[in-house]
Formats: C-alpha cells, structure tokens, sequence
C-alpha cells in the first residue's frame, strides 16, 4: 500500500484528529447513562439530555470518520460537501461558537487560559479545535473542485 502525502491526505489526516478530539467529550456525556435526572439542587431536577447528546456526537463522528476515509481520501466531491456540513452546520454552532458568545470578555478568558489550567483553558479549546477542521476543509479545496480528469473523479471509475 502505497501513502499518498497530497494535500487531501494531510486533510484527511487532520480532520481525523479533529473529529478523535471530540470523543472525549462525548465519552464525558455518556457516562451519565445512570441518571434520568440531572440534580441541581435539592428542589431543581433537570432531565438528562447528555445522554442523547453523547449517542448523536458520536455518531456524528463515526459518520465523519467513514466519509473521511472512504470517499474524502479519493476527493470525491459529495465527501468534501459532508463533511463541509459537519464543520459549519454543526461543529461551528453546537460545539465551538455558541458556547463563546456567552463570554463577556474575550481578553480576560484567553489570559486566564494561559496563566492557568482549568475552565478557561478547556472552553478555548473548542474554537482552537474548529480552527484545524477549518484549515483542514479548506486545504484540499482545489483538488476536488479543479477542472479536469483528477477534480472530477467518481467512485467506481479510473
């Protein structure tokens, strides 16, 4: 088997690593499966949603995985515009940007993140994660959309 080092491939690579950081997470999610209910104090009990979450973000990852490694390596376009759907429909909203308009101040934050572990440097771990699977989207762009017999490759053909 022979390693191709092109630009889809260190892509591939990169949204791999990526998509692997985020299960943790949905680990994290899963390991409350015990509990229906999340206790906040003695009288506020919320459902747990983190359950659900953590099946669907898993799935979600599987599903990244496949396409990145069956049709994402060969730059078959439909590749490209899933996992396009992965970082900006979902990563980007649900994961990654939501979570910092909720900041007050940004400076402060990243301050914090550098001078100590802990919340500050966990929750700018997420825009920093989405920032590799942005450059690693866009890398390849140009191999799977250029004109010609490589661009326009399809499964089942040479």
């Amino acid at each position: 088997m022979r390693i191709r080092r092109d630009a889809s491939f260190i892509s591939s690579v990169l949204l791999t690593i990526g998509l692997a950081a985020l299960v943790p997470w949905y680990l994290s999610f899963l390991s409350t499966w015990r509990r229906q209910y999340l206790e906040f104090s003695d009288t506020v009990h919320v459902i747990n949603f983190y359950l659900p979450m953590g099946f669907a973000g898993l799935a979600l990852v599987l599903v990244g995985l496949i396409v990145i490694w069956t049709g994402y390596v060969q730059r078959v376009r439909w590749a490209w515009f899933v996992m396009f759907v992965i970082v900006w429909v979902y990563a980007f909203p649900v994961l990654f940007m939501l979570p910092m308009l909720s900041v007050h101040s940004h400076t402060e934050l990243v301050l914090d993140a550098v001078k100590h572990t802990g919340f500050s440097r966990d929750f700018l771990k997420g825009p920093l994660e989405f920032l590799l699977l942005v450059v690693a989207l866009f890398l390849p762009v140009r191999s799977f959309f250029r004109k010609g017999k490589e661009g326009t490759r399809r499964p089942g053909t040479t």
